[in-house]
Order: C-alpha cells, then structure tokens, then sequence
C-alpha cells in the first residue's frame, strides 16, 4: 500500500523527459502495475487503463512547480500528486480528500446494504416458519384423516371409532411441542360431498375429510404487511376407494349367493357361512333341487340361505365344493397364510375353472394354524371381536363371493371377510370338528377394507382400500 508521501530522487537533475520517466516509472513499480519495457517508446506507454488521473509536476527550480505530463495507471481506487519540490527530488502524495470522500461513500452503501440484507433474512425467517407449520400440520390432517377412513365400517360405532382416531392422532405441531387444536372433522358417501359432521347413522359413509388451523407469529412480515399473525390452514380427504380386483391378497375360498347387490350381497354380519362346501352325494334319499339340504352328507353352515344350497345343488353338484387353491401341503400354507393366490380374480371373474375339490385333510390344519397368530383366539362373534383391544387381524380371511348361475359358470360379484372359528390357544378347531365331509364355516364380518382390523364401509364391490384423494 502506497505511503501518504513517497520521495523520488532524479539522481541526474536532469528537467527531461527521461527524468520524468524515472519518477513514474518508480510510482509504478511501487504500486504493482509495472512492467519493464523494452524501448522509450513502449515506456511512454506505461499501461494506462482510466480510473484515476495522476499529474506529475516539475519542478521550476524556486521551490515551485509546473505540470509536464498525466496518467491515468489502474491505481485502486486512490488518486495520486507527484510533485518535484526542488533539486531533483520528487514527491508523490495521496489525495487524502479524495480518500476522505470515499470512505463516506463505502459507509453509506454499508448501511443501506445492511439494512436490505437483514430484511432479507427476517423475511426469509418468518416465511420458512410458515412453510414449516404448513408440513407439520398438513402431515397431521393426512394421518388422521388416513386413520378415521380405516375406521368406518358402515356403523354408528364406525363413526365413533373415527372421531377417536383423530383425537388421538400422535403427530404434533411447533416441532412437535404442540397438539393441533380442534381439527375439524367430516364424513361423506362420496369424496365430492356432502359433507356431515358426527351422522348418527354410519351407513354407507366412505370419507373423511381433517382440517387443522394453527396460528404463527410473525417477526418481519409485519414490516411489509402489517399483521403479527397469520393462520395456516392443512386439510386432507381420505376414504375407502373400492377395488374391483385381486392379484394377491384373496384366500382360495368362496362364499355363494345368488345377490349380486354389494356391499354385502345378501350376507349377513354375524351369520356363519360355507367358505367350504360339505361333501355331496345326489343318490341321497330326496336330493334334488329343491330339496338341497338332502344332497349333502353333512349340514350346511347355520347361515346359508335355501337359495344358495340350490345354486350349489344346480350347479355344481359333487364336482366343487367352492375351493379354489392348489392341493399341495406347501401350496395351501402360502394361499392361506400368505394370501398368494392361484390366479388373479376380478369382479365378473368365472371362477368354474380354478375350482377344486381340494385337500380338506391338510386345510383344517393350515387354517388352525393363521387362526393360532391372532391375539384374540377366544371371542366367535364379529361384535366381540372387534370391541376386543387384543385382536390383530388374523383370524379375518378374506374370499371371494361369487354367484354359481350354471353349470360352466360361476362369476364373481364381490369381496367379503370371515372370521374363523376357534377352541382355545393354540386352536385346533378345524382339526377336531371338521373332517372330509363336514364343511369349513367362517361368520361373515363384512366388507373387507384392505389393511384395516375391521371391516369396511361397503360399496359395490365389498372391497376397498384407503387412499388419500386430496
């Protein structure tokens, strides 16, 4: 950095141009824009890039001086005098007003750079803020509004059980510091509305709608809109859209009607029903269609319908009995257990070609087994299990329900759930009270609602899954 005077000595005391170059030229060297040249003429040059003129003097031999020649060198930003006072000496000085003058400059630009980046920040601040509180509680309302729509199961008890789910949702708010204050909490048929708050009657409800507002303070927003406040407002809709097909997730049983009117197709909740059908023998005495109770060596399942028997006795006779997995041991374990499927089914599927007569000997067994994983292996009826706090699920097993309306055909109408039957922990029901002939009953809990621990609301299908639509 140039000192605020610098001293050159002409060491010829010569008044020329060459003299007068020497001074320049040592400001140059000190000020780091030098470059040796190679000729005079290359030395008049000097680089001279505009920023700040330099006026070199000579000296007029009394102590005066007078101007001979100006540059203009890429000094930073500082003007520079040089002088020669007398005898050859030249001095080099700083314009210090100039100086002066650009330190005022830098603070003022300081100042009002301050005070546009601070603005900056502070907006930045509360507008990060209120993203932060528009994720917490969106996330909130998605949860909860996921949980109620797997809790409506068609009831008054199902509309309950919703408005619990959203009270006890565990997401939170303000960094988790906060419960949302009084979301509020709707129910529809459709995902367009109308809308209801708490219905007495669940039937037919599909959808949920949670909406959450929680108030933010603002720090800098205030500034430019004036507010100390502002609501941020979360809403998601979530319901039980219905399902038409299966790839995986349906057990190889079948449930006959002869109603193909959803979501329960003339079933009964609480009622038992063949998920298996009993052996048939049509030389029976007074087997025929309309006897069909005759037809079979072992009873029906206390819920079947005169109806079904004879959609069974019509058509199928002694070829199916209504199972449709595979006959070995390993096959049956995964269709049971697992729900791994022999074939994809839809509704309007015709089932008649995957029926079989299956292997009941190594089913009763299998299905002992899914039903020994469930918590509760001691309450036989729907209501009962599901008030239960220990249940988990498994002994709900969901099949086809299908209509058999002739020989070659019997279709798909929808979906529905069971809960198998126990004796105890482990169970070993299907073992001991069932054997080649007798049939496999399950009671009929309702529409089957994927990934929930109760049944569904219903639709036409009488399958479902929950998925948020908005």
């Amino acid at each position: 950095m140039l000192p605020e005077t610098y001293v050159a000595k002409d060491s010829k005391n010569e008044r020329s141009q060459e003299s007068l170059f020497h001074v320049v030229k040592s400001l140059m060297r000190f000020s780091g824009h030098w470059s040796p040249p190679s000729s005079l003429a290359s030395r008049e040059r000097l680089r001279r890039p505009a920023v700040e003129q330099i006026k070199v003097f000579r000296s007029s031999g009394r102590g005066g001086s007078r101007s001979l020649l100006r540059f203009s060198p890429n000094f930073p930003g500082i003007p520079l005098m040089i002088t020669s006072i007398s005898g050859g000496y030249c001095m080099i000085q700083r314009a210090l007003n100039g100086r002066r003058r650009q330190r005022g400059f830098v603070l003022v630009t300081m100042a009002l750079a301050a005070v546009a980046v601070f603005s900056v920040v502070g907006l930045a601040i509360d507008i990060g803020r209120l993203w932060i509180v528009k994720t917490e509680t969106q996330v909130y309302c998605d949860a909860a509004a996921t949980h109620a729509a797997l809790a409506l199961d068609g009831t008054a008890s199902g509309i309950t059980k919703a408005l619990q789910a959203v009270a006890t949702s565990g997401n939170r708010w303000n960094f988790g510091a906060e419960a949302v204050p009084a979301p509020s909490v709707k129910f529809a048929a459709t995902a367009a509305g109308p809308w209801a708050v708490a219905p007495a009657n669940g039937a037919g409800y599909l959808y949920v709608t949670v909406s959450a507002t929680a108030t933010v303070p603002l720090y800098f927003l205030l500034l430019t809109t004036g507010a100390t406040k502002r609501n941020v407002v979360s809403t998601a809709t979530a319901g039980q859209v219905p399902i038409t097909s299966f790839a995986r997730g349906i057990a190889p049983y079948t449930a006959v009607t002869t109603n193909s009117t959803g979501p329960n197709f003339g079933l009964v909740v609480g009622s038992s029903y063949d998920i298996q059908w009993p052996a048939y023998n049509d030389t029976r005495a007074g087997c025929g269609v309309n006897n069909p109770d005759k037809c079979f060596i072992s009873p029906t399942c206390s819920g079947e319908t005169k109806a079904s028997e004879k959609a069974v006795v019509a058509n199928w006779g002694a070829k199916y009995s209504g199972y449709w997995g595979g006959s070995a041991n390993s096959d049956i374990a995964a269709e049971v257990l697992d729900v791994i499927q022999l074939a994809p089914v839809a509704i309007g599927t015709n089932m008649a070609p995957l029926l079989t007569s299956g292997n009941k000997g190594a089913e009763a067994g299998i299905l002992d087994q899914r039903a020994s994983q469930d918590t509760n292996s001691f309450d036989q009826t729907p209501s009962a299990y599901l008030a239960s706090t220990t249940h988990n699920g498994r002994r709900m097993i969901p099949v086809t329900i299908v209509n058999p309306v002739d020989p070659t055909n019997t279709n798909v109408v929808g979906f529905g759930q069971f809960l198998l039957q126990t004796n105890g922990s482990p169970s070993d029901y299907y073992t001991k009270t069932t054997n080649g002939n007798d049939p496999y009953c399950a009671v009929y809990v309702g529409p089957y609602n994927v990934g929930s621990l109760g049944p569904g609301a219903g639709g036409s299908t009488g399958a479902s899954v929950v998925r948020l639509v908005e």
